[in-house]
């Protein structure tokens, strides 16, 4: 039993090496297979020494076998050898001396070598050259700077060897001339004038110049002086004139087409000179004349041009309160053209505070009539906006103007560190398909370049006249970044609140994500608007702006105040409230102590001519129960209050007193870096 246990082991174990070695085979056949299919592309140069290699190699590349390398041995320097075999210049013979080989040079020079220039006789040659030796210089190699290159034929031929020659005579000196004389154009002269008297057979125009001597006689007794007073030939060549007048040297020329239009232009005076019974002098002095006249009176600059007068703004904001509260002393209600309602919140944490909001909007069933407004598009051309940017406000700007209501007037201005307006002429323009096809027209051609004037720009919105019975509002597309003029933010927004107080709504629309948001937003908090930005692609700047324009498209009440009585014992923000407007309504935030029973305030405004007052009274109990959203967002109107105190006067201690504030009530503290500048 043991005996074949073994043998069927060894059996087995047979089969397994044979197997193994089955395995192993067919794996480096593989190996060497792949091993000579990637060598396969390589050349291998064959072993020194190795006869058949070589033939074998010379035979393939059809050529022959290389030689054997010759190696040989040196002995010192080997450049020595190769510097010996160098040719050398033949030695001057022995019986020739030193002297006589370099006059034997010399003498050879002077067939090859260019003579020397001829000098002047009167000039000298310096002492110091005339000491050194002539340089001697070998004649067998050829000089390349000593041939002379000539051009036989020019292909181009010369025209200006065909043309006749101007010869320019020498001008006089003047003795006794004036050191300072008035400026005048030596181009265009009284050569008309001598050309229109030597064609009527007279002689021409003396020039008598003033001088110290006869204290400028002859200038006052020649008469006035007509423009462009200098002496010039007929034919458009320069001309000089006897001291004591006469016929002027003229010298033929070539007329220019500049030249021939000068001299149609001086016929054509010559032919209304004579046709009016006059000279060309006194056609030209009554010209003159009738210049100054003018210039004494200079044109009125257009109202949109005219420098800002803070008187006359005061005499509108008058006229507007004159109208507003003065003219009516008591306003047609219009309560019912308003829904008012009035939503609260207590804090629990502070139980005795109340917090509320007041929201007046349109009455959708019996809304009053919208108003006419005056209305200026503002577009920043500056070369911070880029063209892709200002190409997109372009259209919005057309869009808004095709939205335009029936009676309203508008004005478009581009503005940079200066601006232009689309219509300079006159303040408002209607709206009629001629207004805005000229507004397209004149929108089409801005580029974008230059720097930004925020405030001049601003301030000349205040120039143009205000109708108290039309709302204005300035918008303005922009990135709000003032490189020219007053380029303190802060100190834009204080000085132009202070100066407008109320009397135009500002919007205005941020065309780039960077945009200065402190100047806007402030800006138009302060000044009865809104704003926004845009936050996409740069070629889609003005996306914004339709949804923006909303919110002064309809307006139905203008120049509104809201007064809460002292009753209601509560602190209101804003101050300062919007326009209302038919899809736009009016927000106030409040706060007053939790036990208040009611709500009572007077809102008057108006509405075209009509003065516009009403009274309302507003209980808790039918109120609305809102959330703690309310408590901050009365808190963010009342600290973006205290940062537009401080940016009109800044205070260390409002500034403490703000950010006690912003901590009491857990809110941020808005443009904090933008304050610190």
């Amino acid at each position: 039993m043991e005996t074949d246990f073994e043998e069927k082991t060894s059996e087995d174990t047979r089969e397994r090496s044979l197997m193994l070695i089955s395995v192993l085979f067919v794996v480096s056949v593989a190996v060497h297979i792949a091993f000579m299919l990637s060598v396969s592309d390589l050349a291998v140069a064959p072993l020194l020494g190795n006869t058949s290699a070589e033939t074998f190699a010379a035979k393939s590349l059809k050529q022959q076998p290389p030689k054997k390398m010759n190696v040989q041995t040196y002995e010192g320097d080997p450049l020595a050898e190769v510097i010996r075999e160098m040719p050398r210049p033949a030695p001057a013979p022995d019986q020739e001396k030193q002297t006589e080989r370099v006059e034997r040079l010399a003498g050879d020079l002077e067939s090859t070598l260019a003579p020397d220039m001829p000098q002047s006789p009167d000039s000298a040659r310096p002492t110091v050259e005339a000491d050194l030796a002539p340089r001697a210089v070998d004649a067998a190699t050829w000089q390349p700077r000593q041939e002379i290159f000539t051009v036989p034929e020019p292909e181009v031929p010369d025209v200006r060897e065909a043309l006749p020659r101007v010869t320019i005579p020498k001008v006089p000196r003047v003795s006794n001339a004036a050191d300072i004389v008035p400026a005048f154009d030596l181009i265009e002269s009284v050569d008309s004038v001598a050309a229109a008297a030597v064609k009527n057979g007279a002689s021409a125009p003396s020039l008598a110049l003033p001088s110290a001597a006869d204290g400028g006689a002859a200038a006052q007794s020649a008469g006035p002086i007509p423009p462009r007073l200098a002496p010039r030939a007929p034919g458009g060549g320069l001309g000089a004139f006897a001291s004591g007048g006469g016929v002027p040297i003229v010298a033929p020329a070539i007329l220019s087409e500049a030249e021939e239009a000068q001299k149609r232009r001086d016929e054509a005076e010559a032919a209304e000179a004579k046709a009016k019974g006059k000279t060309v002098a006194q056609l030209r002095a009554d010209k003159l004349a009738e210049e100054a006249a003018k210039a004494a009176k200079p044109p009125a600059p257009p109202p949109a041009m005219a420098h800002v007068d803070e008187a006359i703004v005061a005499q509108e904001k008058a006229a507007v309160r004159k109208l507003r509260d003065e003219k009516t002393p008591v306003g047609r209600p219009f309560d019912g053209n308003v829904n008012v309602d009035l939503g609260y919140w207590i804090d629990p944490v502070r139980p005795k505070d109340k917090y509320f909001r007041v929201r007046v909007a349109s009455n959708p069933s019996a809304p009053l009539p919208i108003v006419s407004k005056d209305i200026v598009f503002m577009l920043d051309a500056s070369g911070s906006i880029g063209n892709d940017r200002l190409k997109s406000c372009r259209n919005a700007v057309l869009e808004a103007l095709d939205r335009l209501n029936t009676g309203d007037r508008f004005n478009v201005v581009a503005f940079r560190d200066k601006f232009s307006y689309a219509f300079p002429d006159t303040a408002w323009k209607d709206v009629d398909v001629n207004s805005v096809e000229q507004a397209r027209k004149w929108l089409s051609v801005l580029k974008a370049h230059g720097n930004t004037d925020v405030f001049r720009t601003l301030r000349s919105v205040l120039t143009m006249p205000r109708d108290p019975a039309r709302p204005i509002v300035a918008f303005i597309a922009t990135d709000g970044d003032a490189t020219s003029g007053m380029t303190r933010s802060a100190e834009i927004i204080s000085r132009f609140s202070e100066l407008n107080g109320g009397l135009v709504s500002i919007f205005m629309y941020g065309v780039k994500p960077e945009a200065n948001a402190y100047l806007m937003d402030m800006l138009t908090r302060c000044n009865r608007g809104g704003w926004s930005c845009h936050k996409g692609f740069r070629w889609l700047a003005a996306a914004g702006v339709p949804e923006l324009s909303k919110k002064f498209e309809k307006p139905v009440l203008s120049d509104v105040s809201v007064i809460f009585s002292s009753s209601s014992r509560s602190e209101t923000y804003p101050k300062l409230v919007t326009n209302l407007c038919e899809d736009e309504p009016i927000e106030i935030y409040g706060q007053c102590p939790a036990d208040q029973k009611e709500i009572v305030f007077q809102m008057r405004g108006l509405n075209a001519v009509t003065a516009c007052e009403s009274m309302f009274t507003l209980p808790f109990a039918s109120a609305k129960k809102l959330d703690a959203s309310l408590r901050t967002e009365w808190a963010t109107r009342r600290l973006y209050a205290m940062v537009a105190a401080y940016t009109n006067k800044p205070d260390k201690k409002l500034l403490a007193d703000i950010k006690s504030f912003a901590a009491t009530y857990g809110v941020k503290v808005p443009y904090e870096s933008e304050m610190k500048r």
